[in-house]
């Protein structure tokens, strides 16, 4: 058997050429903007986190609120006594407009009726309660029953309209406060 040595130098038909690189500069700038893509997806997801956890909290705080609102509701429903001075969450002086915005949950926790919410959070650390204010009074006619009481005179209806205000907080701190305004007609006789 006979070996050959063969040249390898001499086996290569072409001879190895300088690369310019332009393959490596074009998957550089492919990984940066598939990079920017992926950063800004993030941001983009974490940008709808926060809203989608914002909203939920607006939501849970006006549910709370509502709840209050609804307790008011009830205070001040025919069949219970009108509020006055020794019910929970009555105003005993009148507040001007807008009032609610200017007052801290220490001023809600000392002058409202704070309630307990659903979900089981505790009134003392949720701030969700309410404050009836002083009613409007409209005297006259109107709408419903006239009772006639003989020793006490002619009946005078009266309508009250009490402005009750709540407050819910969510879990993230979002405060919310909401109105309504509850009427009573009430017949006052007086001895004429």
């Amino acid at each position: 058997m006979k070996e050959q040595l063969v040249n390898v130098a001499s086996c290569s038909h072409k001879p190895i050429q300088k690369q310019s690189g332009a393959v490596l500069i074009v998957s550089l700038v492919m990984l940066l903007l598939l990079t920017i893509i992926g950063i800004s997806a993030v941001d983009m997801t974490t940008l709808d986190t926060r809203v989608s956890a914002n909203t939920k909290d607006k939501a849970l705080a006006f549910d709370a609120a509502e709840a209050a609102l609804n307790t008011a509701g009830n205070a001040l429903a025919p069949g219970n006594p009108l509020p006055d001075s020794s019910t929970p969450g009555f105003l005993t002086a009148a507040e001007p407009d807008n009032w609610w915005h200017d007052k801290a949950e220490s001023w809600w926790t000392t002058n409202g009726e704070m309630i307990t919410d659903f979900a089981g959070r505790s009134s003392g650390s949720a701030g969700i309660g309410y404050v009836i204010e002083q009613p409007v009074e409209i005297r006259g006619g109107g709408a419903g029953q006239r009772v006639t009481n003989v020793t006490m005179g002619q009946p005078q209806p009266v309508t009250r309209f009490y402005r009750t205000t709540a407050r819910g907080e969510g879990p993230g701190g979002t405060e919310v406060h909401v109105q309504s305004v509850y009427a009573r007609k009430v017949y006052l006789n007086t001895a004429e």
